[in-house]
């Protein structure tokens, strides 16, 4: 992975370079093992009972569980589940997949729109992409059909081979103001869960499904969460260009960055759908570039900060040339007032980059390369140096 700070990055890109930031270190951590306890065994043994016990109760998971449970008890109102949209290669998954999230969101406790009055109102409305919504739309669910928020995804890659695998991507959406409210990704594949033995391997996909839902979902909550409106840059995620083979590539990667801009405490993305509206009515044709006409047109109406454009140049699973999966990712982000790049960085990550021994840190979907990336590319956002002017 590497910047660039060439003022002119991209040959279609009419506005001023980037300002030059100073390169992030990685600091790295040592860590000393403390010499091994001496004394009698019964007093070893009751050392790690007690540290035992201690960690069940307060276990991570048992902390999550508690805030998941408590998020519910606060969150009384009606979610509207949308069909998700199949951006992968396969025919026929949803009725594989939807089953098994209506069924998650219903064990957690939480209360869905039924099905048929749902479908009725998609059809009267006519309404053919179910992956994003827009706010008129929003406003409109919740009037006619008194829902509180309405649960949005996609499935991103979807095998059933030998080695089955599943990218799934979802948000929730208030329809109150069409804010995001949560938003996560879960990829898998069937060898991902295999231990010491060759035991664990899940060998088919309707085994997988409910794992990966499990592992999306596992982060879940409808209430928003908190941060400071005043040093939060509103962002408008625009189509990537999709240059490589996998089709819907683009899309796909920009729901990633939708997604882990969120869980960013420095951006606040702006719904999908509602930037959608306004790309078509502003009629921008072109996708990972803005001109400034574009940018005047778009940053009043979706009162955005900053524009995120961008290019995915590769997204391969490997299995066509037996290799490990990788993608490369290139991203800038624009100021909306000013016209001009405020950080610009190009991306290349494969599934075997970070391996250490016995195959441990391998990465087997290419979905989950994607995510670390663009993982990544968020916290050099983040770290970049510029600073948040509402004037």
């Amino acid at each position: 992975m590497h910047g660039n700070t060439d003022q002119n990055p991209a040959p279609t890109t009419q506005i001023d370079g980037p300002p030059e930031h100073g390169v992030n270190r990685r600091d790295r951590i040592s860590i000393r093992k403390n010499p091994r306890p001496r004394g009698r065994a019964s007093l070893l043994l009751f050392t790690l009972l007690t540290m035992l016990f201690a960690g069940l109760l307060f276990s991570p998971g048992s902390a999550h569980a508690d805030r998941q449970s408590q998020a519910k008890e606060d969150f009384n109102g009606k979610i509207a589940l949308f069909p998700f949209e199949n951006n992968s290669d396969a025919i026929d998954v949803l009725p594989q997949v939807m089953p098994a999230v209506r069924s998650e969101l219903e064990r957690k406790g939480y209360v869905l729109l039924e099905e048929k009055s749902l479908n009725k109102f998609l059809l009267k409305e006519r309404i053919r992409t179910t992956a994003y919504i827009s706010k008129d739309l929003a406003r409109k669910i919740r009037n006619e059909l008194k829902v509180d928020a309405v649960l949005m995804g996609s499935v991103s890659s979807f095998y059933t081979k030998e080695n089955p695998g599943l990218g799934l991507m979802a948000r929730l959406v208030g329809t109150s103001g069409d804010r995001i409210i949560w938003a996560d990704c879960a990829s898998a594949t069937g060898e991902d869960f295999t231990r010491i033995l060759g035991l664990g391997t899940v060998k088919t996909i309707g085994r997988l499904v409910p794992k990966v839902v499990d592992r999306l979902f596992s982060s879940f909550s409808a209430i928003p969460a908190y941060k400071e409106t005043e040093s939060t840059y509103q962002v408008a995620v625009m189509p990537f260009l999709n240059k490589s083979r996998k089709q819907d590539a683009g899309i796909i990667v920009s729901h990633m960055f939708l997604t882990e801009l969120f869980k960013s405490r420095k951006f606040q993305p702006i719904e999908y759908g509602e930037v959608r509206k306004w790309i078509v009515d502003q009629r921008v044709r072109y996708k990972g570039e803005l001109d400034y006409r574009s940018i005047e047109g778009l940053s009043k109406p979706l009162t955005a900060d900053v524009f995120l454009v961008g290019t995915v140049e590769l997204y391969s699973d490997g299995q066509d040339t037996s290799s490990p999966p990788e993608a490369v990712i290139t991203a800038r982000l624009i100021d909306a007032r000013k016209n001009s790049i405020l950080w610009y960085e190009s991306g290349r990550l494969s599934g075997d980059d970070n391996i250490t021994v016995l195959d441990w840190g391998r990465i087997r979907s290419v979905d989950s390369v994607a995510q670390h990336l663009v993982s990544e590319l968020v916290k050099k956002m983040e770290s970049a140096g510029f600073y948040h002017n509402s004037n």
